[in-house]
């Protein structure tokens, strides 16, 4: 054995030595890159739970319109009820307000055909017409009739020819205002002299009756017997009626 090996040996800091070179720690060896396949697994996870948490959000986004949509279909179909309940409302306050304005109008007659003077009685020159219409009512007039109005202020003038207001004449007696209206009807007086009394029908059955005339109209020309009560109008005493789709 060589001089400086037995001294390595035997010299008393050669195992303080030693035991440092063995505690010294060696690099450790690296480990093995991650494959293509594991990244790719990776990718898919990924993938599968970004898609999870879209579809998780879109069926709490599907979810609450949902639940607006039910509760505006519960809003609407309350609105609905309201609506149709109030149409109803409506339909039944529009019905007794005709079934009014037609009986005040009961004790009413209109008469055409009166001349309009600039300064006239008209309520004396109805009264006479009327004593004419009906002469058992003489003496009956003055307090038969309340009260005559023109219906406008002013002659409605057509080329040569004047068209006076028509006069609303309101009875205080329905059993006088009856007997002048069916005397009316086969007055010689009246026809004689272009006068003629009418019904005072409400706009409404003014309307009415003006589409029934055209087949009261034809059932005259045809011979058969056609008249009206009120708006109502009748052919050999059957009731005629409109369409459903003209009543409105």
């Amino acid at each position: 054995m060589h001089d400086y090996a037995l001294s390595a040996v035997t010299d008393p800091g050669f195992g303080n030595t030693l035991d440092a070179l063995c505690s010294t720690h060696l690099p450790e060896t690296p480990t093995k890159p991650a494959s293509k396949k594991g990244k790719m697994e990776t990718l898919e996870d990924v993938l599968v739970t970004s898609n999870a948490m879209k579809i998780e959000g879109l069926k709490k986004t599907v979810d609450f319109v949902s639940a607006e949509v039910k509760d505006v279909k519960v809003k609407v179909d309350h609105l609905t009820s309201r609506l149709q309940l109030g149409e109803q409302q409506i339909e039944t306050c529009e019905t007794r307000l005709a079934d009014l304005e037609r009986y005040s109008r009961r004790l009413n007659l209109r008469l055409r055909g009166v001349s309009e003077k600039e300064e006239e009685n008209i309520r004396d020159e109805v009264i006479r017409i009327c004593e004419q219409t009906y002469p058992d009512g003489k003496g009956k007039f003055s307090f038969a009739i309340d009260s005559v109005d023109r219906l406008g202020k002013k002659q409605n003038q057509i080329g040569s020819k004047s068209f006076p207001h028509a006069v609303i004449v309101q009875f205080t007696s329905r059993i006088v205002r009856d007997a002048v209206w069916k005397a009316a009807k086969s007055s010689a007086y009246l026809k004689d002299n272009g006068l003629w009394f009418m019904e005072d029908l409400t706009p409404l059955d003014g309307e009415r009756r003006k589409k029934l005339w055209p087949m009261a109209e034809e059932a005259r020309t045809a011979g058969k017997a056609a008249y009206y009560v009120g708006a109502h109008a009748f052919i050999n005493g059957t009731e005629i009626r409109l369409p459903a789709y003209a009543e409105k």
